[in-house]
C-alpha cells in the first residue's frame, strides 16, 4: 500500500469521483465500463469526459535508474591438500566371513 501510495500521482486520485459519476451514467456492467474506456477507447460523444477519467492520460511518475556495481574478483591458486594414506584404525586380520551374512554387521574404516 505505501509503494502505491508514493507512486501514485495526487492528481489522478482526485480523478476517482469522475471515473464514479461517469460509471453510474453508463447503461453497462462495470466490466464493459473498463473494456470500453481503458482498452483501447475509440473517440465518442463523452470525448471530453472520458479523457478526465482517472489514468487515462498519466504522467510519468516515478522514473528508476539501478546500475549494477562493477565487481571485480581474481582466482587463487588451489592450495595442495596432503591426504594422509594410513588412517585405518581397524584392522581386519583374523576377520571371519561369518559377519556377511548377518544383517548387522561391525562398523568399518576405509
Amino acid at each position: 500500500m505505501i509503494y502505491v501510495l508514493a507512486t501514485t500521482n495526487m492528481a489522478e486520485v482526485l480523478k476517482v469521483p469522475v471515473f464514479i459519476e461517469h460509471l453510474m451514467e453508463y447503461e453497462g456492467t462495470f466490466a464493459e465500463f473498463m473494456v470500453e474506456h481503458y482498452d483501447n477507447h475509440k473517440e465518442d460523444s463523452d470525448w471530453d469526459t472520458d479523457q478526465k477519467l482517472p489514468f487515462i492520460n498519466p504522467p510519468i511518475v516515478l522514473m528508476v535508474h539501478a546500475q549494477l556495481p562493477q565487481t571485480i574478483f581474481t582466482l587463487e591458486k588451489p592450495r595442495e591438500i596432503i591426504i594422509s594414506q594410513n588412517n585405518s584404525i581397524y584392522q581386519e586380520k583374523g576377520f571371519s566371513s561369518l559377519f556377511l551374512s548377518r544383517i548387522f554387521q561391525p562398523p568399518r574404516f576405509s
